[in-house]
């Protein structure tokens, strides 16, 4: 993923010296998020009949900076935090952060396709305590963590965004194991932006 990034970089510096642009970045503007994530969609069971998770109510907040150049490309990095999360009853408490980078490209003046990665942390807090549950024709007890534990992970991202002015609708999806197909996963995220000029 690192060589994405390296790509992506690239490709901005290429673009701003095609047009013969003197400043790689230049009139930088912040924005921010407000959303909801979904974490591995249609792959994880969500209710006592089988159905899996299609959407999953998770507030998300964020800020960015959109670097543009002088021709439709752009450098976006970005920074998101799914807010807590809580499972089982209170027992497991779920963070969950997101460091981003994005090439965006301006297809049309309403609509920015985005290709990029990110690193995805994640923190599960265990309480402990145990829960009993129906194991078959018995009930067996089962156990909560009582520590803590977190996970790195690499996404291949991609998504798309329309823009209203200074206000922005998208849609971003996180690949895991790009390349085991097996293992493959993927989660999204809806976002609502506004872009505050400096």
């Amino acid at each position: 993923m690192k060589l994405i990034l390296i790509l992506c970089l690239n490709l901005l510096i290429w673009a701003n010296t095609a047009q013969g642009g003197t400043k790689l970045l230049e009139n930088k503007k912040l924005y921010f998020n407000l959303g909801s994530h979904t974490e591995f969609y249609n792959a994880v069971q969500n209710d006592d009949s089988g159905g899996l998770r299609k959407f999953d109510f998770a507030p998300t907040v964020g800020v960015g900076l959109l670097w543009p150049t002088q021709s439709q490309f752009s450098f976006l990095p970005e920074f998101n935090w799914v807010l807590p999360q809580t499972m089982e009853n209170s027992h497991i408490m779920i963070n969950t952060f997101m460091l981003r980078a994005d090439a965006g490209y301006d297809l049309v003046s309403w609509l920015r396709l985005r290709l990029g990665t990110s690193l995805m942390w994640q923190n599960q807090q265990g309480k402990g305590g145990t829960a009993q549950m129906n194991n078959g024709n018995t009930t067996s007890n089962f156990y909560y963590p009582d520590e803590n534990r977190s996970s790195l992970n690499n996404t291949l991202d991609f998504g798309f965004e329309t823009l209203f002015d200074s206000f922005a609708i998208r849609l971003q999806v996180y690949t895991y194991s790009v390349f085991k197909k097996e293992q493959r996963q993927f989660s999204y995220t809806l976002f609502a932006s506004y872009y505050w000029d400096k």
